[in-house]
């Protein structure tokens, strides 16, 4: 199990709605405290609270936040990386293998919001590792 842990704010809620790519469980990561039967879990990380939810309560429970950090998305089923790509309208920037993890980072203009990695600049990043994808931006804050 990998665990990112750059952090960075966000003020835009102009980011990819990751529900748009299937079922899953998604992670709202803000540093606000918020109460809602919609939450599964929440987890205090030091750096931000993590809350996760079902995919279809995502829009529901993102309403109750004035800023979120990030998210991400762990999808009930494989999707294939260029297949999230092309759905949420991003460009593919460059990808890592480590053993059986691969990393895959992309970007997209539409949003303001991005993590300088080194000259490229990327707001979303995808972790294929067997059958399991996690997708999130501007990275994965949460472990993949």
């Amino acid at each position: 199990m990998c665990a990112s842990l750059v952090f960075y704010h966000f003020v835009t809620l102009d980011n990819p709605q990751l529900e748009v790519l299937g079922s899953g469980t998604i992670q709202i990561f803000s540093r606000e405290r918020i109460e809602s039967p919609l939450i599964l879990n929440r987890q205090d990380l030091g750096f931000a609270l993590a809350y996760t939810v079902s995919s279809n309560n995502a829009p529901f429970l993102r309403q109750k936040f004035s800023v979120i950090d990030g998210e991400s998305i762990t999808l009930d089923w494989f999707q294939s990386p260029q297949k999230i790509l092309q759905a949420l309208g991003h460009e593919y920037m460059f990808s890592q293998r480590m053993g059986d993890l691969q990393t895959i980072y992309a970007y997209s203009g539409r949003g303001r919001d991005f993590v300088a990695r080194g000259r490229e600049r990327v707001n979303l990043q995808i972790a294929v590792r067997g059958g399991r994808v996690t997708v999130g931006w501007p990275v994965i804050l949460g472990s993949f």
